[in-house]
Formats: C-alpha cells, sequence, structure tokens
C-alpha cells in the first residue's frame, strides 16, 4: 500500500477505464433487447432488408459501438495498469538489491543462489498479476454487476428478487471454495519455489554432477521436488475444484429464477414484452462480471504469500554502520581485540589485534580453518563483528558508511567473478567512467592487455556466465586489472593464485606487484613463495595469532610458519620434478 501510494492517479484512471469499458460491454444486452422487442413489435417494415432498415441499423450500430468501445477502454485500462505494474516491479526489484548491499554475507548466505534468483526473478514478477489486473478488473466486474442489479429493480421489483436469489447459492460455495484457500496457496506457493531453487541448482551444478557421476542421486533430488510440487498443486485443486465450478455455475444461472417469474408476470400482464426481454437479457448479464473477479481469487492469494517473502527480505538485520563519511588519517588497518563467528556458538577468533600498516604488504598465513579469509572479508565490510573494534587509521569502520569502506578497499578473491557482460564493461564496474585508454593501461599492468586483444572481439568480447569462456588465469589477471582501475589505497588478496598454473602465477605475480605499489596490502598467502618478501607475516592458527614478522625470523620463531615452508618447499620441488 505503501508503494501504490505513489501511483494514486494511475490507479484511479485505470480503475475508471475499466468501470467505463465494462460498462460499454452492457450496452449491447440493450441494443439487442430494444432489436427483439421491435421484432416482436413488427415495427420493421417487411419486404425491406435488413440493413435498409434503420431500426436495424441503430441497433446493430449499438452493439457494434459497444464491444468497440468495451475494447478500448479495456485496452487503456490494461495498458495502463500494467504500465503501473511493471514500474513498481521495477521500483520493488532495485529496492530489494539495495537491501542485499547493506546486509552481511552471512544473511544472504542463508539462502542459495538458486533461492535469490528465483525471488528476485519469478516471486516478484507474480506481483504484475494483482497491480495490472486486480485492481482495474476486479473493482470494474464488482461494482457493474450493483449496477445492472439497481436497473432489473427499476424494471420491475420482482424480477430484481429473483434475480438476487443465486447470490445466497454462489457465495455458499465460494465461501466454501476459500475454506483452507490461503494454507494449501502457500503449501503450493512453497513447494514450486523449492522446485525452481532445484531446477536452477542442478543446472548450475551439472558439469560437477556429471564429474562425479552423481546423475542418478541428483536427479532423484530434483525430481523429488518435481513431485512435492505435483502434490501441492494437486491437494490445493481437487480441494476447491467442486466448490469453485459449483460457484461459477451457479451465480450465473439466474434464468433459473427469472425466467419463469418474467413469464408469468407477462402473462398475468402486470409487464410487458419489453421488460420481459430487458430483464432477461440483463438479468444474463449481471453477474458475469463477477465470475471475472472471481477467476482472480488465486491471484488476491498469493498476495499475502508474496508480500510476505518481500517483507521477510526487507527485515533482514542490516549491517550496523554510520551514514556520514569519516576522515581517515592515515590507511593502516588496525584489528583491536576483534571477536567474530559466523554463528552464536562457535567463534572463528576472539580477541584479534594486529595491525597492517599503511604501504606496507602484510601476509596471513595458516592452516584451512584458521579465520585468515575471514579477516579480509571483515575488512571488506562482509560482516559485523561480535565485539571489539576495526579501524582504517583512527576511523571505526563500525561507523563508517558501507559506501566509503567499499571506496577505500579493494577485495580480490581466488573466486573471481565476471558478469556475462563484454570485457569492458566488466571493467568499468570498477570506474563507471573510465575511458578505454585507462582500461587498457590498467589490463596491460596487469598482464592481460595482449591475451585480450588476440580475441575475436578484443575488449568487446563478452565472456560468459561467470567468465567461463576464459581461463581460471585469465579471469584472474582481468580481475584484478579492475583492481588496479579502482585504485583504491587498500587492497585484500585473498588466495589470489590459489588456482593457477606455474605459467600463470608468474604472469599474476607480475599483476599484483602492480596492484599493491604504494598501498596497505593484505593477503592471504596460499604459496608462501609469493609472501617472502613481506613487510609483515601473521601466523594463525585456530582462530589465533600464534607469531608474527618477517620471513627469515619466522622461519626461527615459529614451528607453524617453518613445518608450512618445508610443506611448501616439498610441494614445489615436487612440481618441478612432474
Amino acid at each position: 500500500m505503501k508503494v501504490l501510494k505513489n501511483h494514486v492517479g494511475q490507479i484511479i484512471f485505470s480503475v475508471l477505464m475499466a468501470i467505463v469499458g465494462v460498462g460499454f460491454s452492457i450496452i449491447p444486452y440493450y441494443a439487442l433487447a430494444d432489436l427483439v422487442v421491435k421484432m416482436m413489435s413488427a415495427e420493421v417494415i417487411s419486404g425491406e432488408s435488413v440493413f435498409a432498415n434503420y431500426h436495424y441499423v441503430n441497433d446493430l450500430a449499438l452493439i457494434l459501438a459497444g464491444l468497440i468501445l468495451s475494447i478500448i477502454f479495456h485496452e487503456i485500462s490494461t495498458l495502463t495498469s500494467h504500465n503501473l505494474a511493471f514500474r513498481i516491479i521495477e521500483s520493488e526489484r532495485k529496492r530489494l538489491v539495495g537491501k542485499l548491499g547493506r546486509l552481511s554475507m552471512g544473511e544472504i548466505e542463508k539462502k542459495s543462489s538458486g533461492q535469490w534468483s528465483q525471488f528476485m526473478v519469478e516471486t516478484l514478477d507474480k506481483l504484475e498479476q494483482p497491480i495490472a489486473h486486480v485492481i482495474p478488473e476486479v473493482l470494474a466486474n464488482i461494482i457493474i454487476p450493483i449496477v445492472i442489479v439497481v436497473i432489473i429493480f427499476t424494471l420491475d421489483w420482482r424480477i430484481g428478487v429473483a434475480n438476487l436469489l443465486t447470490l445466497p447459492v454462489g457465495f455458499l460455495f465460494s465461501t466454501l471454495m476459500m475454506s483452507g484457500y490461503a494454507e494449501r496457496s502457500k503449501r503450493y506457493q512453497e513447494a514450486s519455489k523449492a522446485m525452481n531453487t532445484s531446477i536452477v541448482e542442478y543446472i548450475r551444478g551439472i558439469q560437477v554432477i556429471k564429474a562425479f557421476n552423481k546423475s542418478a542421486s541428483s536427479y532423484g533430488k530434483f525430481r523429488e521436488a518435481v513431485n512435492n510440487n505435483r502434490d501441492a498443486m494437486l491437494d490445493w485443486y481437487l480441494h476447491v475444484c467442486f466448490a469453485t465450478t459449483a460457484a461459477m455455475d451457479s451465480l450465473p444461472s439466474t434464468l433459473v429464477f427469472v425466467l419463469p417469474v418474467t413469464l408469468y408476470l407477462y402473462m398475468t400482464g402486470s409487464i410487458n414484452i419489453s421488460v420481459v426481454v430487458m430483464g432477461m437479457l440483463l438479468s444474463y448479464a449481471s453477474y458475469r462480471p463477477l465470475i471475472k473477479a472471481m477467476s482472480h481469487a488465486d491471484t488476491m492469494a498469493n498476495v499475502g504469500v508474496i508480500l510476505n517473502e518481500i517483507n521477510k527480505v526487507m527485515d533482514m538485520p542490516e549491517l550496523e554502520r554510520g551514514d556520514k563519511n569519516l576522515e581517515i588519517s592515515s590507511f593502516d588497518v588496525r584489528f583491536d581485540n576483534v571477536s567474530f563467528g559466523y554463528d552464536s556458538e562457535k567463534k572463528v577468533f576472539e580477541n584479534l589485534t594486529f595491525t597492517a600498516k599503511e604501504k606496507e604488504l602484510t601476509a596471513i598465513v595458516g592452516y584451512s580453518g584458521g579465520g585468515k579469509s575471514t579477516i579480509a572479508k571483515l575488512v571488506a565490510g562482509f560482516w559485523n563483528v561480535n565485539s571489539g573494534h576495526i579501524y582504517i587509521g583512527d576511523a571505526d569502520l563500525s561507523q563508517m558508511p558501507l559506501s566509503q569502506n567499499m571506496d577505500l578497499v579493494t577485495y580480490v578473491s581466488q573466486e573471481n567473478f565476471l558478469f556475462r557482460k563484454s570485457i569492458l564493461e566488466n571493467m568499468r564496474f570498477a570506474k563507471a567512467d573510465a575511458t578505454l585508454e585507462e582500461v587498457q593501461e590498467a589490463c596491460k599492468k596487469a598482464s592481460c592487455h595482449d591475451f585480450i586483444m588476440s580475441l575475436e572481439n578484443g575488449y568487446d568480447t563478452v565472456v560468459g556466465d561467470s567468465g567461463d569462456t576464459l581461463s581460471g588465469g585469465e579471469r584472474q589477471r582481468i580481475t584484478i586489472a579492475r583492481a588496479l582501475l579502482k585504485d583504491s589505497p587498500i587492497v585484500l588478496l585473498d588466495e589470489a593464485t590459489a588456482y593457477s598454473d606455474p605459467d600463470n602465477e608468474a604472469e599474476i605475480q607480475k599483476s599484483i606487484n602492480e596492484l599493491i605499489k604504494s598501498k596497505t596490502v593484505i593477503m592471504i598467502a596460499h604459496r608462501l613463495s609469493t609472501i617472502i618478501n613481506a613487510d609483515n607475516i601473521l601466523v594463525m592458527d585456530r582462530g589465533k595469532l600464534t607469531a608474527q614478522g618477517t620471513h627469515r625470523e619466522l622461519l626461527e620463531t615459529s614451528h607453524i610458519y617453518k613445518e608450512l615452508w618445508e610443506a611448501h618447499i616439498g610441494e614445489t620441488d615436487k612440481r618441478r620434478e612432474k
């Protein structure tokens, strides 16, 4: 309702056009009744052709005009309401995307990518029906029957009463139809959502499924989701089938009562033939619009489910941030007794304290699960800390707007994601107004300009879903080039060379060397040879900072670092032997 308040003018105009359109659709019944009366009264001059006789022509013209005008006004109403519906859906999508940008990654990851995709596309698309059809059409199709019933009562109150007799029966079956309707509709919507999510995830994971020969078991899960959707749909439809059919058939069956009443009144001389014909035709037309309104029952029942899903997302707790940009005294990154856990039961680390100095390379090493990547993600603003503080200079990250945090920090992960756009468009995510020359310069520094120019369309080459037309090393270099183009003062490298082969690793290392010049750099290291020249190396073990220093210092003082280095050297020797 808050959204609709901003479009009251369009809504009223659409409803009025719908009412006028339905009103014009009643005119043919009047004209037809008049035509029948004239024919029965022998007002048509015998011997003349139908179209030569103006009595026929006038009524036929009215019938044609009523049909044409009803279509025109219906189209005007529909175009207006659809324009409104799609604008509102666009507005809601933008509002929800803005909300997602303010959520922590923990909140976002509570749903799979398939669930988010289904929600943002299919669920929001379902708003089109209630806005574009229910609002104008249902209102119009309720108002017009009231007007027709009033007209019938003006013809003869006894015919009017007879015309109302099907209402109680129709509404009785409608009530039975709506019994349990919302609950079954909700179950069907959830089953449909689960099926759509299963389809998306099955298709996205088809390569892994085939690689591990899991097609049968994965297909079984998909089949179960499809069967659940079928069962929920059948349960819903079968529950309302009889009552819906009975309501749709009984409500417009007005002639069952009107016909004998009007004939009796005519035979007793209480009414003339024109009232008989008009009464029967209007009675036949009176509840037809209501049937059309009732056809939107499932849409109206689903509105609550859709709005509830939207409200659930909008009510998700946001990252706790300030609303005014802070002054930055330096680009040192400082952790002060920071504790954090992805859930309330287990902490990744507690009371973590260290400083990554400006214009220095700070590397973080350790065994898997030690909290290395979590440190980088906290600096990038993906989560709120549970306790303690993270500072950039003297500015507390929790008091800094997320937009400023994102401007100050560039995060390059091992998951080098590219959009299904051209390389140039992917690069401009870092700087929207970047010239082609600026993009090319960044790519040259990242050692990817040459291979880009070797592609058929150069920088206009579309890289496919998630950049899957490029190799992992090529994607990584473009990701680093994008970080270079952004040129933020703090750079976070989360195992940027983890998935690269030796040849690509050398190229990527050149790119990284360009990226980290004169910046505060925090590098999560998988291959220790990439960080032996780091200014400071932090050694993490099970969420604790066990040692820090230079490569040479740690080889002498930290047994964990020494073990990691020896394991790395051994792995490197094996690779060389191969």
